[in-house]
């Protein structure tokens, strides 16, 4: 899974508005819920949590949405809490509904957050999972820049992997709580994990042989190769 991190100050790409879109603030547990196929106990939680939520809407009809964490916030790929310092917030749970997605809804909502949230923080934080190549590259087109790469190492730690350490790794690995190296990991994030609680599904962690889980090893593999790990 690759961090990526935004820092005011860096260059953010303006992307031109879609026509017949609007992107606001939803406070409205019931649309939410319909939305995103959960209950609204569920809705009113994160919220009470000090999660917002940022919504697309179509013509009026929602289409994409967006979560925002401050403070306490639950990373679910790491499946642990981390406690944001002042400045920093963490952008997850983003998703476009099926009938709508190759439209640019994604990479206007994640703009039009970075834009206004200028006032209120000074760095934003987001995961990709290796084989979503549409959410990389949004990511990456709005202004993201990448961090490192959560991985396994063989002793099953999850580790942040760079290839040299610098500002932007160490605030990362700090956000995160996680170790950095720079040594060889495993080939796959999706295998065995302590932190994770996750059986391994595999023999690669073992054989340092590439990951065949859930027959995913073409796809990681193809993306790993078309981006440097950072």
């Amino acid at each position: 899974m690759a961090l990526f991190t935004f820092w005011y100050g860096d260059d953010h790409t303006t992307i031109n508005k879609i026509s017949n879109i609007t992107i606001n603030k939803e406070v409205d547990a019931a649309t939410l819920s319909s939305l995103m196929n959960l209950d609204e106990q569920n809705i009113e939680r994160r919220f009470q949590e000090g999660n917002e939520a940022w919504v697309v809407k179509l013509d009026g009809q929602p289409v994409s949405f967006g979560w925002i964490g401050r403070g306490m916030t639950r990373i679910g790929e790491l499946s642990k809490e981390i406690d944001l310092p002042k400045g920093n917030a963490y952008l997850w749970n983003f998703r476009t509904l099926e009938p709508y997605r190759g439209r640019g809804y994604y990479v206007q909502l994640l703009s039009t957050i970075l834009a206004a949230e200028e006032k209120n923080n000074e760095r934003m934080w987001i995961i990709s999972a290796p084989e979503n190549q549409s959410s990389y590259n949004g990511i990456i087109k709005v202004g993201f820049k990448p961090v490192g790469d959560i991985m396994f190492d063989y002793k099953n730690e999850v580790v942040l992997l760079a290839s040299s350490v610098n500002e932007r790794t160490q605030a990362g690995a700090d956000l995160l709580q996680l170790p950095i190296t720079t040594n060889e990991v495993r080939p796959c994030w999706k295998c065995v994990s302590k932190a994770m609680k996750k059986e391994a599904s595999c023999d690669c962690y073992e054989n340092h042989v590439p990951c065949r889980c859930n027959n995913q090893n073409k796809v990681i593999n193809e993306q790993t190769n078309k981006r440097p790990v950072l």
